[in-house]
């Protein structure tokens, strides 16, 4: 199916959330090591009277590189059952402040509240505070891979808006819902592919087109993925885990 500002999929199969769930991920260009990110499901919480999660991937370069300095925290509070975003929150590293975005969904009215400010250590500055009115849930940068990672066995094309800073820019989505066989953690195993395409610059200025491949077990833990990004082509796969047993179903 392919849809713009909907949701009305259906439902194939079921993702299995899990609080405590620490992923690390190793980046890599060519043979060097770019950095590495660490995607976490915080706490489960409950927002405009549904169930969340509250998600947060830390992304840090390699202190030993001159060529990226990136030290960014984004957080999202996702729905439990609709993998929508309610609340948004990216705290990024500039040159001598942080970068505060924060963007709040509120259903009932349709509408998303929009706040930037620059922060130094001992004064803030607002840039942006706004309202903006919206036709459909939305999606942020972190709520984007929970729904990949829910609908990975599914069959689906699909164009999805991702708010970014201040406007609506798009992203599209291929699952065949067949798996297929990639060499993870030196070993041959079962896994859903995802590809796509991003219309915009992500999180850490990831582009263009993009493959990953999800675990087959009811957690669809993302273990590898390839992407484009400001120098190049990157390659990021899973290397340490908690509250994940990848022997209990995929091997």
């Amino acid at each position: 199916m392919l849809f713009k500002y909907s949701y009305s999929y259906e439902k194939l199969t079921a993702f299995q959330w899990e609080l405590g769930e620490e992923l690390i991920y190793q980046v890599k260009w060519a043979f060097i090591k770019l950095g590495e990110l660490k995607l976490q499901v915080i706490q489960e919480d409950t927002m405009h009277s549904r169930p969340v999660y509250h998600c947060r991937i830390k992304i840090d370069s390699n202190p030993g590189l001159f060529i990226i300095n990136l030290h960014d925290v984004y957080e999202s509070y996702i729905d439990a059952e609709d993998y929508y975003s309610h609340l948004f929150r990216s705290y990024e590293k500039k040159a001598d402040h942080i970068l505060f975005t924060q963007f709040e969904y509120d259903p009932e009215i349709k509408s998303v509240k929009i706040h930037m400010e620059k922060q130094w250590g001992d004064r803030t500055e607002v840039i942006l505070d706004s309202m903006i009115s919206v036709s459909t849930k939305i999606q942020d940068s972190l709520s984007l891979l929970y729904f990949a990672r829910a609908m990975a066995k599914s069959e689906m094309q699909a164009e999805l808006a991702v708010l970014i800073y201040t406007k609506f820019e798009w992203t599209q989505i291929h699952i065949s819902g067949q798996q297929e066989m990639v060499e993870w953690n030196n070993k041959n195993i079962s896994t859903y592919p995802l590809q796509g395409q991003l219309k915009f610059v992500g999180l850490a200025g990831v582009k263009e087109d993009y493959s990953g491949w999800f675990s087959a077990d009811s957690q669809s833990v993302p273990l590898k993925a390839s992407m484009k990004a400001f120098i190049g082509s990157v390659r990021i796969e899973l290397i340490d885990w908690r509250n994940w047993n990848p022997k209990k179903e995929i091997f």
